[in-house]
């Protein structure tokens, strides 16, 4: 009785120490516990957030290079390298509301040491817009003109084009843009001044380093600095110990980026305690890795998924005279018979159920617009296009898709041969699973196996973007970290064709307006009106298709504390806000 006794206790002593390393999550495996590990779903382009702008970089560059003003999880604001935030009250936003004044934080250094200054704010505001690989010249194109005060102050002109026909005007300089813009208030100033691609950066730096800069010589004034960059899968940040916020409030002391881009494996690498964070795992195994200790947190997000008709295309596009139609009056042609037929082909609802896809974290959306902000249409008004909207199967309608495809001409069906629609997709999993998705509702719906799913690095479909070559249709995701619907528009606007934003090259005066009025406006009504004007047009020409706004779930190591104040929704986590619990 007694050895049956003692087997017992050992068994329950066993199975306590079990559940207390349940508890603490996977095992380290011996791994530095001051270097926090973060996964990216593909390797980033140079560390130069002031000409790149997609979202891996993103992960590293906010933390090395910091922006004027930050926003909180309640889309508040608060000063980062500004110490104050602009206000009229506070006398440091004009009476017309086109000029902010900020004020600069003294003693800030670059992680090589050179002070920090009004020079840097305005060399790093020159290359945003004037340079010529710069990727988020559209994002501040309301900034008219930044000039230096003093050492430590400037102010930011904000503006609009004293006439829409100056919407195609090569703009390269300040003097370009005093010549083509007038003073207007701006709505979301503050919002777009948070964007990470308006991390300042060192002119002397930037200068001496030419092509080197962003890959071998990183210089910005935020929490961590670049330490190494052996391989395109890997980036090691190290603590700033001399940052001005206090280096004793950063928890971790190194963070190291890897790369991988197949979600199973990064279910793998949380599971075995090789990462501490990582959003791109699969959703389908979300169960196993609670199970396992692992914990995953979820709300309601900010990217939507979405795929759009490249209006320069022979097949699916708005042409006159065979060049691309800019009028912003689109006639009806075989290729918007098509691009109809096409749209109507297609329900994202079961989508969100895949198991292998969203896993039911995400939500149906049928406009442009993500829930919750300015503009966002609620309900299906009657008269509009979302009055035929479904929450079981979306926009789609076989019969008028075969309506519409019965409305090609002969000549224009012949050129409808297998897989004659090119349609590019980023190589990531979820981006290609939605694309083959597509691609089989549309044979399914029409009868043809139109569609050819083309996977590519990220950065070759943004080039691609900019000119409207190699291309039918796109299915790809944009986030909106600005929590504002001026910067979703950046997708449709006619002013950010051949910028990279706008991929389906999509031009309609009354969207266009519409956004202008949306943008310039500092009257929430007015910009809601505005906003829903907009959408309304947009999805009347389906030149896109939004199909989900997916949830952002992150996974984490137990030991990983404050996730849920650093901002996660918008996927971008302000590393050095997390605590280390153990």
């Amino acid at each position: 009785m007694r050895k049956v006794m003692a087997i017992l206790m050992a068994v329950i002593l066993v199975a306590g120490l079990f559940a207390q390393a349940g508890g603490q999550g996977p095992s380290l495996k011996k791994r530095d516990p001051d270097t926090l590990v973060v996964v990216l779903t593909g390797p980033p382009q140079p560390l130069d957030p002031n000409l790149y702008t997609t979202l891996n970089e993103a992960q590293i560059m906010h933390e090395i290079n910091e922006t004027l003003v930050g926003m909180k999880t309640d889309n508040t604001f608060y000063p980062l390298l500004a110490e104050t935030i602009p206000t009229v009250e506070n006398g440091l936003i004009s009476k017309d509301f086109s000029v902010y004044t900020f004020k600069l934080r003294k003693n800030v250094a670059f992680h090589n040491g050179s002070p920090f200054t009004a020079d840097d704010v305005v060399f790093s505001f020159d290359r945003i817009l004037h340079h010529p690989k710069s990727s988020a010249k559209s994002m501040f194109s309301a900034v008219m003109l930044v000039e230096k005060v003093d050492t430590y102050t400037v102010k930011i002109h904000w503006g609009k084009l004293k006439d829409p026909s100056f919407a195609t005007a090569a703009m390269n300089s300040w003097a370009d843009r005093a010549k083509y813009m007038t003073a207007s208030p701006y709505g979301p100033a503050l919002n777009i001044l948070s964007h990470y691609c308006s991390g300042i950066e060192n002119a002397a730096t930037v200068t001496a380093a030419g092509a080197d800069y962003g890959t071998k010589v990183v210089a910005g004034t935020g929490p961590y600095r670049l330490d190494t960059w052996p391989n395109p899968t890997e980036v090691n940040l190290t603590r700033n110990e001399n940052w001005w916020g206090g280096a004793s409030n950063v928890a971790f002391k190194n963070i190291k980026y890897r790369v991988i881009t197949e979600s199973p494996q990064v279910n793998n690498v949380l599971l075995t305690g090789e990462v501490d964070v990582a959003y791109s795992m699969s959703l389908l195994d979300l169960a196993s890795l609670e199970k396992a200790g692992v914990k995953v947190s979820s709300q309601t997000g900010v990217t939507i998924h979405y795929g759009y008709f490249n209006m320069n295309s022979d097949l699916v596009g708005q042409k006159r005279d065979g060049k691309l139609d800019l009028s912003g009056k689109y006639d009806t042609l075989d290729s918007t018979h098509l691009r109809k037929a096409i749209f109507h082909t297609i329900n994202p609802a079961p989508f969100i159920r895949q198991v292998d896809l969203f896993n039911g974290q995400a939500l149906l959306i049928n406009q442009m617009m993500q829930p919750g902000f300015i503009g966002y249409v609620e309900g299906a008004p009657a008269g509009t296009p979302f009055a035929e909207f479904n929450e079981r199967t979306w926009y789609q309608d076989r019969a008028k898709a075969r309506a519409e495809f019965a409305a090609l001409t002969p000549a224009f069906k012949a050129k409808l041969t297998p897989e004659c629609l090119t349609l590019a997709v980023p190589n990531t999993s979820t981006s290609v699973k939605l694309a083959n998705n597509v691609k089989d509702q549309i044979k399914t719906g029409l009868g043809i196996d139109l569609v050819k799913v083309i996977p590519m690095v990220n950065s070759q479909i943004i080039q691609m973007r900019k000119t409207g070559e190699g291309y039918d249709m796109i299915v790809g995701n944009w986030f909106t970290p600005t929590a504002d619907s001026d910067y979703t528009c950046l997708t449709f606007n006619g002013e950010s064709i051949g910028t990279g934003m706008n991929g389906s090259l999509y031009s309609n005066e009354i969207v266009n307006s519409s956004i202008q009025k949306g943008r310039y406006s500092l009257d929430p009504k007015q910009r809601k009106e505005a906003y829903t004007a907009a959408q309304v047009q947009l999805m009347t020409d389906k030149a896109l298709f939004p199909m989900v706004c997916e949830h952002t779930v992150f996974a984490h190591h137990p030991r990983v504390g404050n996730l849920a104040s650093s901002g996660f929704k918008s996927k971008l986590i302000d590393l050095y806000r997390l605590s280390k619990l153990f």
